[in-house]
């Protein structure tokens, strides 16, 4: 499904294993206490937290070691009550499960550092680089190092697209989003460029995505925004790794919508 033969996507889950001299389970975007915002809005919908511990803690049996690529939380800019008391005992069931968890900083995690066990590793945003993989959330620049690896995996997009079958039921899925880069222009900025990048689904089953197929796609954060992203090339992947091809093809399905 990768060029890189050291990332493996878990079938069916937003979830992305990551080999190297350490093994990584990778996911992103937990948004935790996003319910309360979608309370206010009228919809009483429960905690997802139980449910995507119990999902991350089903992963750790493909991975010794757990990267979250930001988003833990989901208030901006400070940590909520709901918050405080829902991310410690999280982070906590899960440093009983993997050998270390690491944290790379999303831009809805502004005040996070307050309620993190102190055995939790952080990164900030512009992310670091991983054995030979970059990894970011992707809101702002990616960091020399993150870009220095032979791939770059990054969050933030939540990525999904747009499908409707023979019948015209519409749906919006959550996908992989595989691309490259357009070298010469991220040589001039970083001096080296990564052969592949990876944008890892939403973690949260609140969060269907953002489609990348309708309109000009999902042009978030800096690398897309300023067109370092060869976007034309982008390969879509449903979870159960369903290969929709580039996404060209995909987008004549949205206009249909």
């Amino acid at each position: 499904m990768f060029l890189d033969v050291n990332l493996e996507p878990v079938p069916d889950r937003p979830a992305l294993v990551m080999k190297g001299a350490r093994s990584w389970v990778c996911v992103a975007d937990l948004h935790l206490g996003i319910e309360v915002q979608l309370r206010r809005a009228g919809f009483n919908i429960p905690s997802q937290a139980p449910k995507m511990l119990a999902d991350i803690e089903e992963l750790a049996t493909r991975g010794e070691n757990l990267l979250i690529l930001g988003d833990v939380k989901h208030r901006i800019p400070s940590v909520s009550y709901r918050e405080d008391r829902e991310i410690p005992p999280f982070l906590d069931r899960l440093l009983k499960h993997f050998a270390e968890v690491t944290i790379v900083a999303g831009n809805h995690d502004g005040g996070l550092s307050t309620v993190l066990p102190q055995a939790i590793r952080p990164i900030a945003g512009h992310g670091a680089r991983l054995d030979d993989i970059g990894v970011c959330h992707g809101h702002v620049w990616p960091s020399k190092d993150a870009m220095s690896g032979s791939t770059l995996v990054m969050g933030h997009i939540h990525p999904s697209v747009l499908l409707r079958d023979s019948l015209g039921s519409k749906s919006n899925e959550k996908c992989w989003v595989r691309g490259k880069f357009k070298k010469a222009m991220v040589l001039r900025r970083y001096g080296h460029c990564p052969n592949e990048l990876v944008v890892v689904p939403a973690f949260n089953p609140l969060l269907t995505g953002t489609p990348i197929n309708a309109g000009t796609g999902a042009r978030l954060g800096p690398i897309f925004r300023n067109g370092l992203v060869d976007e034309k090339g982008l390969a879509i992947y449903l979870l159960d790794g369903t290969n929709l091809g580039r996404i060209a093809a995909v987008r004549g399905a949205a206009n249909a919508f």
